[in-house]
């Protein structure tokens, strides 16, 4: 009877421990809206986020932007691009500090043109990521496509393009 009733107790136990980090898992923001600068939306982008939690120290994220660039005459631009870049991502860590590692892609439209420039490109960096809904969140990333002009390191290969292939985000989890 003595058994029984500790092996009720340690069960007891542990199922409310599994529940804590259950509860845990669903506090934690699902969502960022940030602002970009450089990076896979060209010079400032707009991006939206989704947070797959997997599990403790697993985030798959899913991101969707919207920016703007120019060709690589920074002074007397002659063309602008609208950017749209889509992302996604494994978030690897613990807590609050995650490295990234991933694959994005970005369509560059020209306006009042039609023309149009898409790359791909893998994606590497760190993230500041609260565990608390309407907080704070930073990013700091790399996203080199494969088409980079590796001269230069600030356009596309057999394009104007202005790309800066090192990125930084900053925005609110909700």
């Amino acid at each position: 009877m003595n058994k029984l009733l500790i092996a009720v107790i340690i069960s007891m136990l542990s199922i409310n421990t599994f529940s804590q980090e259950i509860k845990f898992f669903n506090q934690r923001p699902d969502r960022n809206l940030t602002l970009g600068l450089g990076g896979d939306g060209g010079v400032i982008s707009i991006h939206h986020e989704k947070l797959n939690i997997i599990s403790y120290n697993l985030i798959l994220a899913t991101e969707l932007g919207l920016g703007a660039t120019q060709d690589v005459s920074i002074v007397d631009p002659s063309h602008y691009y609208l950017s749209i870049p889509f992302n996604i991502s494994a978030c690897f860590g613990k807590r609050m500090h995650l490295f990234e590692a991933g694959l994005g892609s970005t369509i560059h439209l020209r306006i009042n043109d039609p023309f149009y420039e898409f790359c791909i490109y893998p994606i590497i960096g760190y993230r500041l990521q609260p565990v608390k809904p309407r907080k704070f969140m930073f990013k700091i990333y790399t996203s080199i496509p494969y088409n980079l002009n590796y001269q230069t390191y600030i356009n596309l290969k057999g394009s104007e393009i202005f790309f800066i292939p090192l990125g930084i985000s900053i925005g609110k989890s909700f």
